[in-house]
């Protein structure tokens, strides 16, 4: 009888071990949730930045080539007019 008590109170605590361990195990699983949906929540934050910070790259990209092409059309620009007057000077001289 006393072997059959020691083994029920040695059940016993081992349930009692295991209750305590789940509740332990259940409380970290619950923390895990909600860190895990704060970093889901900093990602798509994350995701929202980067396709803005893409369109704003793709927009100073297409001002520079804007800029760089307006340059190049304002020196040619400048060119032919220098050409023409050196064609003046030089039809000028030939008179």
């Amino acid at each position: 009888m006393s072997d059959l008590t020691a083994t029920i109170a040695d059940f016993k605590t081992k349930i009692e071990k295991l209750v305590t361990l789940h509740s332990q195990l259940k409380a970290d699983y619950d923390k895990l949730v909600i860190d895990n949906q704060q970093l889901q929540g900093t990602i798509a934050e994350q995701l929202v930045t980067i396709e803005g910070l893409k369109k704003s790259n793709q927009d100073l990209i297409t001002n520079t080539n804007e800029q760089h092409n307006t340059l190049i059309t304002d020196t040619k620009l400048k060119i032919n007019e220098l050409v023409q007057e050196i064609d003046n000077c030089i039809a000028l001289i030939n008179k």
